[in-house]
């Protein structure tokens, strides 16, 4: 997004604009949305992604709809946080196939504090492969 662009993005709705939005017939509001990103994006650029997961089953939550949860007999086998290494193999893997973001997800309900700086150095070494990166991790 260019900075003329960031200039037009507008942070300044009215709950009533906002629930016009909402209301509006679902083809119109795709019309419209196609027609806003079209002036920040070009319409046929898809952006590949590749998720991993650095850390598999078990996870003390319950959300019910996720086969991570230690809840469910889903029949995924426990796996422990990756090594940092096979997680950058992984990502390298997936800019080698034209993947520009890496997504690493973990079965947590929430990661404990020693595990953090692993986990950051992980995610710097991704970023340093010139790749975007998220991660989700529970809360």
């Amino acid at each position: 997004m260019t900075a003329s662009n960031q200039s037009m993005v507008r942070h300044d709705w009215t709950a009533e604009q906002v629930s016009q939005l909402f209301h509006l017939p679902f083809s119109d509001l795709m019309f419209q949305a196609q027609t806003t990103h079209r002036q920040f994006f070009d319409p046929n650029e898809v952006q590949v992604s590749t998720l991993l997961s650095i850390k598999t089953g078990a996870c003390p939550e319950d959300c019910k709809y996720c086969p991570q949860s230690g809840h469910h007999n889903t029949e995924l086998e426990k796996e422990k946080l990756l090594e940092i290494q096979k997680v950058v193999e992984e990502a390298q893997a997936a800019k080698d196939k034209g993947a520009t973001r890496f997504c690493m997800g973990a079965a947590w309900r929430s990661p404990r504090d020693k595990d953090m700086p692993y986990v950051l150095d992980m995610l710097k070494q991704v970023k340093e492969l010139g790749m975007e990166t998220c991660i989700t991790l529970g809360m």
